[in-house]
């Protein structure tokens, strides 16, 4: 398929799924004077809290913007749109779709990062959690007995999820194509390994929580310490405009707000529980990423991310692009300025 046609396929798409989801809220702000708000994808998940108490504490408009939140599934869905001027952000995971995007010609910037693995063992807010039953067993002792295993992974290979299951799985010596990926919802995931549905899965808090604390499965291996998979994207028009800096500098003083201790900080954890719906306690005793204070980009990882996607033969395309060509680093720069 030609360039051209991969885009249109892509734009016509992404208009079908944005306009089956609701709109989201709309934050206030008077500095400037513009009617238009800022139009934000997210996917809902404390991946992205900077977004919420950002947007909670009114930080954006003591920027002097608006904006206005859009869920949608995926950040693939929305990545098209912030290219064709219906969005002006999305916040999400990057994901094989985002470079095949790229690389067809989809005029898109990434300029932020969002969650940051930690790489701890204990409590993490991220796993790969395979049967409790096999464990037992003693079918699956380590990563390495995963080879030919059904593992579930939200959206498939090509996500953000497939990346970091490579990521874990190479610690064992095993890559995406050793194993059998079962593209599987987050909140199905659980129900799926008690059942023997599939073997294991890579998910996130709360769904890998609730599978240890049950007893039907148990943290094989986390994300390497580091790892940036999730992150924020800006469309190209909206990298020249003149609220693009303030938006990424307000985004960036609402991840300061959830460094250390003051993460789980009362008002924090209203917020987040609001946002994706949960009560405050479930969200009190679920383990919460890490963010760089600045949200910088990680042109590394983009280049990581490749790597792992050509190798599982998911992109369109045969040698990495330069990080250099996509990532924009200056309002990170920007934001640790303010």
């Amino acid at each position: 398929m030609s360039a051209r046609r991969i885009v249109a396929a892509l734009l016509a798409a992404a208009t079908l799924v944005l306009a089956g989801c609701g709109t989201g809220g709309s934050s206030g702000g008077s500095g400037d004077g513009s009617t238009e708000p800022v139009r934000v994808a997210h996917v809902v998940s404390t991946l992205f809290s900077p977004l919420y108490i950002a947007e909670a504490k009114g930080y954006f408009a003591d920027a002097g913007i608006r904006i206005q939140l859009q869920p949608v599934k995926s950040g693939q869905d929305a990545v098209p749109l912030a290219a064709n001027r219906q969005l002006d952000v999305v916040v999400a995971g990057f994901s094989a779709g985002l470079f095949n995007a790229i690389q067809s010609g989809l005029q898109i910037k990434v300029v932020g990062s969002m969650a940051v693995s930690d790489g701890k063992m204990d409590d993490p807010p991220s796993a790969l959690v395979v049967s409790k039953a096999l464990v037992d067993s003693g079918q699956v002792r380590s990563v390495a007995d995963l080879r030919g295993r059904r593992i579930a992974i939200a959206g498939g290979p090509g996500s953000s999820g497939g990346y970091l299951t490579d990521r874990m799985l190479r610690t064992g010596g095993l890559t995406l194509r050793d194993i059998q990926p079962v593209n599987l919802a987050n909140p199905d995931m659980p129900a799926a390994v008690e059942s023997g549905a599939v073997d294991a899965a890579t998910t996130s808090a709360p769904f890998n929580v609730h599978m240890e604390r049950a007893g039907t499965g148990v943290p094989l291996a986390v994300p390497p310490a580091g790892n940036k998979s999730t992150g924020v994207i800006f469309g190209a028009h909206f990298v020249t405009d003149d609220r693009a800096q303030r938006f990424f500098s307000a985004l960036a003083r609402g991840a300061r707000d959830l460094q250390g201790d003051q993460a789980k900080s009362e008002e924090n954890l209203r917020i987040l529980a609001a946002a994706t719906q949960q009560d405050v306690e479930t969200v009190r005793s679920l383990p919460l990423y890490e963010w760089l204070p600045d949200l910088a980009p990680s042109p590394e990882d983009m280049s990581a991310m490749q790597q792992t996607y050509l190798d599982a033969g998911l992109l369109e395309y045969s040698e990495p692009m330069d990080p250099a060509t996509f990532v924009e680093t200056r309002f990170a720069a920007g934001a640790r300025e303010t």
